[in-house]
């Protein structure tokens, strides 16, 4: 079986008997003008093979594109679920040999067999299962199913082959509803649970390939928790008999496998071509969204002194001061595995290191990483005064110059443990704690505000002065 990956849910999947096209979005942006794919690609249309059958699992428009079905050939099997929308709207495209599928319908065609698998969710959806001699390709879509489901499917099919699973546990709408948009722990944990019910021989993160665009892609920041390259991380912790089968498919890869043989061709499509990576943008960070960290530099420190400092004191003495207190402070850093990732914002654009406690020598190293799960971003400035003692922590914090958040979990094929109630500082904290400035801006302050030109060599002596009886003050009252 070969399995083309068009972009984001858009498959294209060669059986022994058939071809099938599913869930086409053909072109960008899509749902109406608010998504494009991520990573970038372009479609060749005119190269877009024949096919044998249409599949649209659902009425969502990253799913379900009138562009793409009209652009396409009428006169094909359609397979949709009981949807009056979508068949409505399919007809008056043109097309007539439309056929709506329960749950577990079947259809076959030679030995090959495709089956409808049950959606969670409150449209009418489905899944769908590929079986031929070569094996079992489960492609779920992009909503969760339920054990119940698993078990109906294993019962058909003991043995997936490969599962294109969900895996972005979605945040769409938390924002906008004041609702939490902290790290979905347990719903994550919830989903590796699943996967280990259907106990797949190949698996790699399926529709999730998308990103907002122009007035919209603030949500970039809240709306995908989880990177692509933490969640092939997770599957290998969780999961280490899956071994080197976690594959991660782009717009324009090929997949094959037969009897267990896996192949992945990156690259190699005739009719879609990824342009660029550029999935950086779908940075989780909802602490900044809408509101970005900005260095104004208030003080107005030099840019050159301010990047040579902060490059010295992250680089060299952050790395040392971690290895003279990794059996202390940083204890609880190296038992969860944490992967730490400094973003200080300057003037003129930001800088990123990261930390893994998880390896050999602990090292402060430049750049993203996309597996971090605790986060921290400051100003250039703000880092720069709390380095050189001018500034404390209830400045930064109160002012808006800092902020930080974690994903820290332990994960494994039953769900998760969060490190939610765990004592797991910022090492930038731990580095200038805060009796490190034990208030010299305050002091500082004071020489701003104290009159060189005040008397001091008289003292009114207090006419009527408190009395002291055990822990009490006594005033007399005054005499007017």
């Amino acid at each position: 079986m070969k399995i083309h990956m068009i972009g984001h849910a858009s498959i294209f999947v060669e059986t022994q008997d058939g071809r099938i096209l599913m869930d086409p979005v053909l072109w960008d942006p899509f749902c109406e003008g608010l998504n494009e794919s991520c990573p970038k690609r372009e479609v060749i249309h005119e190269k877009l093979p024949e096919f044998d059958f249409l599949v649209i699992s659902h009425k969502h428009l990253d799913h379900f594109d009138v562009r793409s079905l009209a652009y396409l050939p009428k006169k094909v099997d359609v397979l949709i679920p009981r949807d009056k929308l979508i068949e409505d709207c399919l007809r008056k495209l043109g097309y007539s040999r439309i056929y709506p599928l329960s749950d577990f319908s079947k259809v076959r065609v030679g030995s090959t067999t495709m089956m409808t698998t049950r959606s969670d969710i409150p449209v009418p959806e489905f899944g769908m299962v590929f079986a031929d001699e070569t094996g079992v390709f489960w492609n779920a879509v992009d909503t969760f199913f339920s054990p119940q489901t698993i078990q109906t499917v294993r019962s058909a099919y003991p043995c997936i082959d490969f599962l294109l699973t969900p895996w972005h546990i979605s945040m769409e709408g938390k924002y906008q509803y004041n609702q939490s948009i902290s790290f979905p722990f347990s719903l994550y944990g919830y989903l590796f649970n699943l996967i280990n019910l259907i106990q797949p021989k190949a698996i790699a993160p399926g529709a999730q390939g998308f990103k907002y665009i122009n007035e919209s892609s603030w949500q970039n920041q809240v709306v995908f928790p989880v990177t692509r390259e933490r969640f092939c991380h997770d599957l290998k912790v969780a999961f280490p008999e899956i071994g080197d089968n976690i594959f991660t498919l782009d717009p324009g890869d090929n997949f094959t496998f037969n009897h267990g043989e896996y192949n992945h061709l990156a690259e190699s499509g005739q009719y879609v071509n990824k342009i660029v990576d550029d999935r950086e943008c779908l940075e989780f960070s909802p602490v900044n969204v809408g509101n970005g960290l900005v260095d104004s530099n208030p003080e107005k420190y030099d840019l050159a002194s301010m990047r040579q400092l902060i490059h010295d004191e992250i680089s060299a003495n952050l790395s040392q001061f971690i290895q003279e207190h990794r059996e202390s402070l940083f204890l609880e850093h190296r038992l969860w595995n944490i992967i730490y990732q400094l973003e200080v914002v300057f003037p003129d654009g930001s800088q990123k290191w990261h930390i893994d406690f998880s390896q050999e020598p602990i090292q402060v190293v430049m750049g993203r990483n996309p597996k971090a799960n605790l986060f921290t971003y400051i100003t250039a400035s703000g880092l720069y005064s709390l380095i050189q003692k001018k500034r404390d922590w209830d400045y930064l914090v109160c002012g808006g110059e800092y902020r930080i958040f974690h994903k820290v979990y332990a994960i494994n094929r039953l769900g998760i443990i969060s490190a939610e109630n765990s004592p797991i500082k910022d090492p930038i904290d731990l580095k200038f704690a805060s009796h490190y400035i034990a208030g010299n801006n305050v002091y500082g302050e004071l020489e701003k505000w104290i009159d060189p030109n005040r008397d001091t060599s008289q003292v009114d002596e207090d006419e009527n002065p408190m009395l002291i009886l055990g822990n009490v003050l006594l005033k007399r009252r005054a005499i007017h």
